[in-house]
């Protein structure tokens, strides 16, 4: 679900149950604005290339003037108005303020259209067919009775353009080689009028369908993130509880095997002594459990730009280094380090302490008894690179592409009782790292050792 959610994040909608219509018209209706000026423009563009170059010496060029002048008007007001509510939220609280400005700009742009069809030729324009484009815009943007509304509107300006030049009551605008200079006749008008009938009405009622379809989805999809999102909630609930409620009683537990392995009730015998060390081993592995599930819990939460800091990894791994070397110590092994001075990121030291623990303790756990481990950090460009290589057995490339994935770990046949893990320690380094800005990688082959890596974003 923390994937589902970011992806919704990134365009930047809440699983709020508010359909994406509502949180979306802000944003809609500011680039319909800028598409708006962009028309104007090219209207007073190309009543000049008209005329000048093409040769149509009838277009009125100051007219085109003053109607782009007009639209730019209403549209830098609309403009004001809408750009405050472009984001989802703000978009949702001022819907009806949205729903109202997108009416108004449709009637005007119904009207602005009517308005250049007629300086183009009026009912003999090659630019009639822009009607439907209007329409289908105004079907995509409304609810099905707006759209037929708005359909009824385009239709009934269309139809008084072409009656009023039929019945003389508009002048005729005839354009010298573009509509001809013969006048419409009460034949032609008809057929004008039944055509874009047809062809505005099937285009409104067929999208209306579609869009009607497609919030259908919407409402369907709405109602799944926000499920989702309650399966999430409560995910991130239980494993706060459980980390809880189990931390204390594996603590105690831990603590009376010790007591029992130290001969505090009394002397153990030899085969005692190994169940002791094998139970505690056991347990040891759930402590670790636990400690996976509390940094999963953290970044469940999603709360991380709250806890972040500058954090310098240079002493950051000096401190890993000798807090580790007697972990190591235990397997003969030895930790060194080379680190530049100044290692800056900008991120939770706390769960970037944790990804680097990982791969500590699995270079110690896989790397040979009396083998070297070396820990590198050094400024790459703009980033930050932490490794850790070890001299152990190496790692196949079919292993390698899925190292990193949840439960995934890798087989050690020798020393059953020591704890296996639980599959989370690489994926949690990914994780974190990831919800850091940076990735996580490795260079290994089979029999050569491996190299595991973090990169960071420098500061």
């Amino acid at each position: 679900m923390g994937r589902d959610r970011s992806a919704a994040v990134v365009l930047g909608i809440e699983p709020t149950g508010e359909p994406l219509t509502h949180q979306l018209l802000g944003a809609r209706l500011y680039l319909h604005t800028l598409v708006r000026a962009g028309i104007a423009v090219v209207l007073v563009v190309g009543a000049y290339v008209g005329r000048e170059l093409v040769g149509i010496a009838d277009l009125d060029v100051r007219a085109f003037v003053v109607l782009a002048a007009v639209i730019l008007a209403y549209d830098a007001v609309a403009w004001l108005l809408i750009r405050r509510f472009r984001s989802p939220g703000e978009a949702v609280v001022h819907y009806r303020l949205l729903k109202h400005l997108l009416h108004v700009t449709i009637a005007l742009d119904f009207l602005a259209l009517t308005a250049v069809i007629w300086l183009m030729g009026g009912a003999r324009s090659p630019f009639l067919a822009f009607f439907l484009l209007h329409v289908i815009v105004a079907a995509v943007l409304l609810s099905p009775r707006e759209a037929a509304i708005s359909t009824i509107v385009a239709y009934g300006l269309l139809a008084g353009l072409i009656i009023g030049e039929w019945a003389g009551v508009i002048p005729v605008r005839q354009l010298e080689g573009v509509t001809g200079d013969t006048p419409i006749n009460g034949s032609y008008a008809a057929m004008l009028l039944a055509v874009y009938g047809l062809l505005l009405g099937s285009a409104s009622y067929l999208l209306v369908t579609l869009s009607r379809a497609l919030q259908l989805g919407e409402a369907q999809m709405q109602a799944t993130m926000v499920a989702l999102e309650r399966v999430s909630t409560l995910r991130r609930d239980f494993l706060h509880i459980a980390v809880h409620n189990m931390g204390a009683p594996v603590g105690a537990v831990s603590m009376f095997l010790q007591n029992l392995r130290q001969g505090l009730a009394g002397p153990l015998n030899e085969k005692q002594e190994g169940w002791v060390d094998r139970a505690q081993n056991r347990l040891d592995g759930l402590s670790n459990f636990l400690v996976d599930l509390r940094v999963l819990a953290t970044l469940e939460a999603g709360r991380l730009e709250e806890e972040m800091g500058r954090v310098n990894l240079s002493p950051l791994l000096g401190e890993l280094v000798e807090e580790y070397q007697d972990l190591a110590s235990g397997r003969s092994q030895v930790l060194s380090l080379e680190t530049e001075d100044s290692l800056a990121v900008w991120g939770n030291e706390r769960l970037l302490r944790e990804a680097i623990v990982n791969y500590f303790t699995n270079a110690i756990k896989y790397g040979p008894e009396g083998g070297t481990i070396r820990v590198h950090g050094e400024r790459r460009d703009s980033s930050i690179r932490v490794s850790v290589e070890d001299e152990g057995p190496g790692i196949s490339s079919e292993d390698q592409a899925r190292l990193f994935a949840e439960f995934q770990r890798l087989a050690r046949p020798e020393d059953m009782d020591a704890p296996k893990g639980t599959g989370l320690g690489l994926s949690i380094v990914r994780r974190v790292v990831e919800a850091h800005g940076g990735s996580v990688g490795l260079d290994s082959i089979p029999g050569r050792g491996s190299v595991f890596y973090l990169d960071l974003p420098a500061i």
